[in-house]
């Protein structure tokens, strides 16, 4: 997928015209898996709205190559789910085609290659908010898609369930997916290949995640502390034990790495 110049212009009655994106250049490779990050209002919402064709765009293009499926999964759990049972949600979502015994065998496979451990005929009503993530995850599979757009799911969601549906999108986007994950959340950076930074509707950083959070040779600060955004928790430890002296050459960004990082110092 490519955004190509993209302006999106809203009317205001107060002010007039209001910049939701401006001049957006990107470009989102097939199997990439690309974070936005922003305060609110920064456009980061919007670009997810136009990369799954909820929005008009006013000038510029996006283009998606052939064979590119695009859903969206929005912040809200509810807002998407219409089936009565976890089984009916995601049959929903599967081709027409094919018998009742292969569909309910198919959906089996969804929900456990996204983590929803729970019976078919259970009432959506009754799951909880992260399991209804992983429910609409589940759909999107079912649905065929190979590029997912993911405004802000984990922002409703206790710390168990956002590290389940982490869980849940790095399993999708190894098996080829490309995911589009937008946040607020610094500490959800560190999982994607690339950051976008937005601010009033552009972009201001398109690079690493690595180098997001940590300042390069003559920098002055990182680019996420430049952009008044709080480190997350692993970057903060890393910074601290290298003004003590250590040496990190591999700087990490998610726990796991900085699991490894302490490990190695308490054996050297």
């Amino acid at each position: 997928m490519i955004f190509e110049n993209v302006h999106m212009i809203y009317e205001s009655g107060l002010s007039g015209h209001v910049y939701a994106l401006r001049g957006v250049t990107a470009f989102f490779p097939a199997g990439s898996w690309t974070a936005v990050v922003g305060s609110n209002g920064s456009g980061k919402s919007t670009m997810a709205k136009a990369a799954a064709g909820l929005g008009t765009v006013s000038s510029g293009r996006i283009m998606k190559e052939d064979g590119v499926l695009t859903y969206i999964v929005l912040q809200n759990p509810d807002s998407q789910l219409i089936g009565e049972t976890v089984l009916e949600e995601v049959s929903l979502c599967l081709a027409a085609d094919g018998s009742i015994a292969g569909k309910v065998q198919l959906v089996r496979e969804l929900l456990e290659q996204v983590g929803l451990h729970v019976p078919l005929d259970t009432l959506v009503t009754t799951l909880s908010g992260g399991q209804k993530q992983l429910l609409n995850l589940a759909s999107c599979l079912a649905a065929g898609a190979n590029f997912i757009i993911l405004d802000e799911i984990t922002s409703m969601l206790d710390p168990a369930s956002r590290a389940l549906v982490l869980e849940a999108v790095q399993r999708i986007h190894r098996s080829g997916t490309a995911i589009l994950w937008i946040t607020h959340r610094p500490e959800e950076l560190g999982f994607a290949d690339r950051v976008l930074a937005m601010e009033a509707g552009q972009v201001v950083y398109d690079g690493e995640s690595r180098h997001f959070f940590y300042p390069q040779d003559g920098e002055e600060g990182s680019p996420c502390e430049r952009l008044g955004m709080e480190l997350p928790y692993t970057v903060r430890v890393v910074r601290q034990l290298e003004r003590k002296g250590y040496s990190i050459p591999e700087r990490p960004v998610h726990a796991r790495e900085l699991k490894e990082v302490v490990r190695a110092l308490c054996l050297s």
